[in-house]
């Protein structure tokens, strides 16, 4: 999937459809992603391999995960994409306040939490291999942790390479041609 939005023009895309993209395809993914590796955490402590201690930091770390792509899917669909939808659209900068730098920036940041702790994951999952005398239960959630990432980069990526700098240019081309109406 990723290729192809590489492949195509960012202008092929609009605004509105690539937050569809990612509501359908990556908000929706990734919570299933998280859903089967939560299950699996819940129902089988014992079937994982290494010592407890890695057990337990990756639960912690995949809850904490769990609990940022919450919290950043929330914002982004209850917020910046309603925004994007309906109130900005022809809107400045100025009027459609849910698109200001700041916020945009607090989602980069979020990007980047969200990336360290898939990439302490993988450190602790020692890059998703698994051992042969492991279930095939660990290996299909090890597996799963393995999609969750893709899916994330891939998510990550749509967002940084597409949907921003688009919202970008609509706003700097928006606030052009209200500054030239105004006679400036």
């Amino acid at each position: 999937m990723l290729s192809q939005l590489e492949s195509l023009s960012s202008n092929a895309l609009t605004l509105e459809g690539v937050c569809e993209l990612i509501e359908k395809k990556y908000h929706a993914g990734i919570n299933k992603s998280c859903f089967i590796i939560d299950q699996f955490l819940t129902e089988h402590p014992q079937q994982r391999s290494g010592s407890s201690t890695s057990s337990e930091l990756v639960d912690l770390l995949f809850h904490k995960l769990r609990d940022e792509l919450t919290h950043i899917f929330l914002k982004e669909s209850g917020i910046l994409f309603m925004c994007i939808k309906k109130k900005c659209k022809n809107l400045t900068r100025q009027q459609c306040g849910c698109l200001d730098s700041k916020v945009v920036e607090s989602v980069f940041k979020t990007h980047q939490v969200v990336i360290n702790i898939t990439q302490k994951l993988r450190h602790i999952l020692n890059n998703y291999n698994v051992p042969n005398h492991c279930s095939v239960e660990w290996k299909a959630c090890i597996n799963e942790f393995f999609q969750l990432e893709n899916m994330i980069l891939q998510w990550i990526h749509i967002e940084q390479n597409f949907l921003y700098p688009k919202i970008h240019h609509t706003k700097e081309v928006s606030h052009q041609i209200k500054g030239n109406s105004n006679g400036k």
